[in-house]
């Protein structure tokens, strides 16, 4: 077992070093690399006590006593840079890190400043008698990582909702690979925290740890892979006559209710309708859904509307989000397709890439939900 975690830790390592290496690194990528760094710090810390290094050398004991901590933090922090509308890392998540800093500082003057003899002594008397701090600690180690998997869930959530107001796709934007890892390391820490509390299963606290560890090795190996794949998802442009008007709907976008998202934009009913049929018309004759990646800015752009105007348009005139706007123009430049005699030349996934599908689980997904028929369903008994 001792095996697999410094290879996790070399692995952490190798991929912080490949993040930091890739081109054109936005914000997200040096949370990642210093996220990937720290899990191969923890990864080797976890080993150093397995082999019994720490005791051998003083030194180490209780390095990582506050390690666990600051994993909660850092993967928050990195899905809030990345579903941030401009990318951006700030100051203010460095409080997330409070905690960890808090009880470093501590346990610095407490234990790590002790020599090596009366580091074991003390070490001693903490395994046997225990103290406020040091249960405090792990009270947090435990339950902050959960807390911070659910809030991170919560923000993903929120992030593929604002999503369907801003794009017309959702491939390598809706972040579906961290969110599969978080469930993953929920589970995991859940199990643990089961067995830990409710003798649920016969799992000792080592194989508990290294249950948590391993799980984190794993972590490692997919958070290195997907992001160093992964690419900004809005890309900041340079500040422009009504960009807090733009910033302001891209934060309400958030909010539930249309009415409390645009009470404050200023749009007339008149202007209104008038962007309405301007869209209405680019649609038809321009064709632009044909573009898999046609985002809402693109569109406000070309018409030179405010995205806060032509999302207002979209959401309260049409009804719809931008992303079933679009959508819905794709499939019935499908079914058209397929009405088509020489439909049968092609595939299935030919007809949906030239419509502006970007996938075959997307064109699955949406012609289903918009037609009510698989497409293969409904080229059997729509159109055969």
């Amino acid at each position: 077992m001792e095996v697999i975690f410094i290879l996790g830790a070399s692995q952490a390592f190798f991929l912080s070093f490949l993040v930091f290496k890739k081109a054109s690194k936005s914000d997200g990528d040096y949370v990642l690399g210093a996220w990937l760094a720290f899990m191969g710090l923890h990864l080797l810390d976890h080993y150093f006590m397995s082999m019994g290094f720490s005791f051998r050398y003083p030194h180490l004991l209780g390095v990582g006593q506050c390690f666990p901590m600051l994993q909660g933090p850092f993967m928050f922090v990195y899905i809030l840079v990345m579903i941030s509308k401009n990318g951006r890392f700030k100051p203010i998540y460095l409080l997330h890190g409070v905690p960890f800093l808090l009880f470093t500082i501590y346990f610095t003057f407490d234990f790590y400043i002790l020599g090596s003899e009366e580091k074991l002594a003390y070490y001693k008397v903490l395994a046997s008698e225990g103290s406020l701090a040091v249960s405090i600690s792990e009270i947090l180690n435990f339950y902050l990582g959960p807390i911070y998997v659910v809030w991170s869930l919560i923000k993903l959530r929120k992030h593929i909702k604002n999503i369907a107001n801003n794009f017309s796709y959702t491939e390598e934007i809706d972040l579906s690979w961290i969110k599969h890892i978080l469930i993953g390391l929920g589970f995991v820490w859940f199990v643990v925290l089961m067995t830990s509390f409710l003798d649920v299963l016969s799992l000792s606290e080592e194989w508990g740890n290294h249950l948590i560890y391993l799980s984190l090795t794993v972590a490692v190996f997919f958070l290195g892979y997907f992001g160093i794949k992964q690419q900004a998802i809005y890309v900041p442009t340079p500040a422009v006559a009504g960009a807090s008007k733009v910033a302001e709907t891209e934060v309400k976008a958030e909010k539930p209710t249309p009415a409390d998202r645009y009470k404050h934009s200023g749009l007339k009913k008149e202007e209104g309708e008038e962007y309405a049929k301007k869209l209405l018309d680019y649609m038809e004759n321009d064709l632009p859904y044909l573009n898999g990646k046609l985002s809402l800015k693109e569109v406000a752009e070309y018409l030179n509307i405010s995205v806060n105007h032509l999302s207002q348009v979209i959401n309260e005139q049409l009804g719809k989000s931008f992303f079933d706007f679009v959508n819905e123009y794709r499939v019935e430049e499908v079914k058209r397709l397929m009405s088509e005699s020489k439909h049968e030349q092609f595939t299935l996934l030919a007809v949906a890439y030239d419509s502006g599908f970007n996938s075959k689980s997307s064109f699955n997904s949406i012609f289903k939900k918009m037609t009510g028929f698989t497409p293969s369903e409904y080229l059997r008994e729509r159109v055969a």
